[in-house]
């Protein structure tokens, strides 16, 4: 076996007490996986002869805290058996449903099961994507319990407007997170793409003047990478190092191939087919892209979208070269005035920024 890990995500749930606006899940239920559904899934997976000598399972919904018993009950089980592999449990939750019997069982187990708050921003950007929720979080339980685990922040259209001041205040409050745009929604109008980029401008001035702080997920692409003539061709694990298994046990690539997140008829055997880690699965437009290598896909939402694993979403493209400009322009300011040193880079990192910056700059328009 090698070191590598392999993620085993369990649908344990189809209901949610939130109606997200970005949501993907349409087509929610109030089906609930069976424990001996799910036991069978995990002793098989954790006892496979594979390449993965470690395993991330991950409980997954609708909101997972929902089936909180279930959750117990498989744990407790896995924790009291001999598996072949090591293992460690996720989960990611909106947070609104946790009572203290829940965190009193979450902050016990903390090192065995680890929780990622999905918090989009500060008061105002959370609850225009999340139903009024921000005030039902206990934000200080999950920021001390898994304190170096990220939020992860999803942006809409409609919370686009508050992007700058929601990351600045997550910074300031030294909340660690990560950020996309939202996948499966309408991102065409020329509004928005105006919209991001007065976010994104304001954004730069920010990380200009505070060298020390880390760039968010959505302007911290690894730029380096457009030096590379070797094209990436694959971005996640699914259908390789990743799996999911929907409520009534049947497995998938990922999540988004099951029939709670696509209208599409899935062949669980036909996607893990498309998805063998040496199929091209390189969008022929976009081959030629300056940076190709630093715009990830996401192979489900491809899926849903075009009937295609492979075929991109246009508008997000079009979006991550709008962040790529940014971030370019970022790191040549940033290289203008500060030193390897106070940038905590070596003289070959700012070197490589400083190239890969200026050909995003010479090729890319936004």
């Amino acid at each position: 076996m090698s070191g590598e890990t392999k993620t085993v995500m369990l649908m344990i749930t189809e209901q949610c007490n939130l109606n997200c606006r970005y949501c993907y899940e349409k087509n929610k239920s109030l089906k609930t996986m069976d424990f001996h559904t799910a036991i069978n899934i995990l002793a098989s997976e954790l006892n496979a002869d594979d390449d993965f000598a470690c395993c991330e399972i991950q409980f997954f919904g609708g909101e997972p805290f929902l089936e909180f018993d279930l959750i117990k009950k498989i744990c407790d089980y896995l924790w009291h058996h001999e598996w072949a592999k090591e293992y460690y449990c996720f989960a990611t939750t909106n947070g609104t449903v946790l009572t203290n019997e829940m965190k009193s069982w979450l902050s016990t187990h903390k090192k065995q099961f680890v929780c990622a708050l999905s918090l989009d921003g500060n008061k105002k950007a959370h609850d225009i994507n999340r139903c009024n929720s921000y005030d039902r979080i206990d934000l200080v339980f999950f920021k001390n319990t898994w304190p170096f685990q990220p939020a992860k922040m999803t942006i809409s259209p409609e919370s686009l407007p508050f992007l700058a001041e929601s990351v600045i205040e997550l910074h300031s409050n030294n909340w660690t997170f990560e950020n996309n745009l939202a996948y499966g929604v309408d991102w065409g109008s020329p509004r928005l793409k105006d919209e991001l980029l007065i976010q994104l401008k304001l954004l730069a001035d920010y990380y200009i003047h505070n060298p020390k702080v880390k760039l968010c997920r959505l302007l911290n692409s690894q730029l380096a990478n457009v030096l590379s003539d070797e094209k990436i061709k694959r971005w996640c694990g699914a259908g390789v190092s990743l799996k999911s298994y929907d409520v009534d046990g049947r497995c998938y690539p990922c999540h988004l191939f099951t029939p709670i997140s696509t209208e599409r008829p899935t062949d669980p055997v036909l996607d893990f087919n498309q998805l063998s880690s040496d199929c091209d699965l390189i969008d022929e437009k976009c081959e030629q892209c300056t940076i190709f290598n630093i715009c990830p896909t996401c192979y489900g939402s491809n899926y849903s979208q075009n009937g295609d694993v492979s075929i991109r979403d246009e508008y997000l493209c079009a979006n991550t070269k709008i962040c790529a400009f940014v971030s370019s322009y970022i790191w040549l300011e940033r290289l203008s005035r500060y030193s390897p040193d106070e940038l905590g880079l070596s003289e070959r990192e700012c070197i490589e920024l400083l190239q890969a910056s200026k050909k995003i700059q010479e090729t890319i328009s936004c």
